[in-house]
């Protein structure tokens, strides 16, 4: 018999262990198997105060209590469906009578009716309706979670490529300012005769590619401070982002790396991750639209009991008479056949929650895969920052050589700007290999459950 829904009853408690075992050895897991890897809210202040105004202010947020809201309501419905159902119900009509008995006359006629429908037996199908609407929901609070997720991730990948971009900015005006010194100088030689000016085009060459090239980053910072301000919020626009040195992000040592990269690998080993686990949850409400499905065309049960009244012409006389019936009973409702229309939807249910065991195993593969993509990365940053730290530095010290060397009229000026010009470029890569480490690391860091902005949007889902 279909009866309200109980808390304790088998599926409620089914449902909320999932969730709760999903919750529970995704958290434990990377409690247990968690190194320290540092965040960029953690590095940088600013974007910590960024993100918490995303909290406050942010429409993806708002976007996903209102989809949990929808869900929510969803279930409302499948829980009312179970419940009575009052209805009442009103009529007036009229009607010209040619009758050999009685005068042929208008009559009229008024009926009124006031009846409860209280489901009894619908062969668990109201049951299992609400049941999927309570797995929705938990689908839903998984989806959404990981939604918020990516969007604090991109708050951190954007305001991180907006610094590099800043910095790239102030070291092309530089290697600008260099060029512009140069080819004033040079020209000036070549006017009295005293130079080349093979010497100089090569400089002004490279001097309209900088310019070209400036443009378009300042162009970039722009779009990313735009792109900022979509995924923070209105509160934005009352912000002033100045930005932190990029130089505060420290690369791991090797030792701390191999320790991370062991700590990954084992813990991926029986690792449920939500967008693994998402899908079987989506197989499980296949199961149960198959099993609705199944009793779809079976005789329906329900108790009706109301009140009916109507007014009716009397046929030996002029007056109305009143007519009051109380009533109560049985009613069988019994969808016979409808055009093989069951089989069809039962043939896409089944085919669908085929689809959602194999992007299941889909998912778990990939899921092993961007691990391994993201470790092999990090390796790469961490081999791009030593030997670009060590270039940096075998060209400052040059650089300090060719400048005493040019000093003392050994070596011509352009080489010394040559060497200035290669120290801001390497100083540039080595920025970039910083930046592309952090998000590397935190990309790693979301994977393993260690998001520290879930105090942000897991209370809010």
């Amino acid at each position: 018999m279909d009866t309200f829904l109980n808390p304790n009853s088998n599926w409620t408690r089914r449902v909320r262990w999932s969730v709760f075992l999903l919750t529970v050895s995704w958290s434990g897991w990377a409690t247990a198997a968690s190194p320290d890897i540092p965040f960029a809210e953690e590095l940088f202040p600013e974007l910590g105060n960024l993100m918490e105004l995303a909290a406050r202010d942010g429409r993806e947020l708002q976007l996903s209590a209102l989809r949990m809201e929808e869900r929510q309501g969803d279930l409302d419905v499948t829980r009312g469906q179970r419940r009575p159902q009052v209805r009442a119900h009103a009529r007036m009509s009229g009607a010209y009578e040619m009758r050999d008995d009685i005068r042929d006359r208008f009559r009229g006629s008024v009926n009124a009716n006031l009846g409860m429908t209280q489901p009894i037996y619908h062969w668990g199908s109201l049951e299992r309706r609400q049941s999927v609407a309570e797995e929705r929901v938990a689908l839903e609070e998984v989806d959404s979670n990981r939604q918020s997720e990516r969007h604090f991730m991109d708050i951190r990948s954007t305001y991180l490529r907006w610094l590099l971009m800043q910095e790239q900015r102030k070291i092309l005006q530089q290697s600008i300012e260099l060029s512009e010194s140069f080819v004033s100088a040079r020209r000036q030689l070549v006017d009295v005769g005293q130079s080349s000016e093979q010497d100089v085009l090569e400089v002004e060459a490279r001097l309209l590619e900088n310019y070209e090239s400036l443009s378009y980053i300042e162009s970039s910072i722009l779009a990313h401070e735009s792109r900022l301000a979509n995924l923070v919020g209105p509160g934005f626009e009352s912000v002033v982002i100045g930005g932190d040195p990029l130089s505060v992000i420290q690369p791991m040592g090797d030792e701390a790396f191999r320790t991370l990269s062991a700590r990954v690998r084992n813990g991926l080993q029986g690792l449920s991750h939500p967008d693994i686990q998402r899908f079987s949850m989506l197989a499980d409400i296949e199961t149960e639209q198959l099993a609705i499905l199944d009793k779809e065309n079976m005789p329906k049960v329900d108790l009706v009991a109301g009140i009916y009244s109507d007014h009716l012409d009397s046929l030996n006389n002029e007056d109305f008479v009143l007519r009051v019936q109380y009533y109560a009973g049985i009613q069988v409702n019994w969808s016979i056949f409808n055009g093989w229309q069951t089989d069809g939807y039962k043939r896409s249910a089944l085919a669908r929650k085929r689809a959602y065991a194999l992007r299941e195993d889909i998912a778990r593969d990939g899921f092993q895969q961007q691990a391994e993509t993201l470790l092999a990365n990090l390796q790469l940053n961490l081999k791009q920052i030593e030997a670009r730290g060590k270039r940096a530095a075998i060209l400052e010290r040059r650089q300090e050589l060719v400048r005493e060397q040019v000093e003392r009229n050994i070596l011509p000026a352009a080489e010394r700007m040559e060497v200035e010009i290669d120290v801001l470029n390497v100083r540039q890569r080595l920025m970039e290999s910083r930046v592309n480490y952090l998000i590397n690391l935190m990309e790693l860091g979301l994977l393993m459950g260690l998001d520290p902005a879930q105090s942000y949007y897991s209370a809010k889902s």
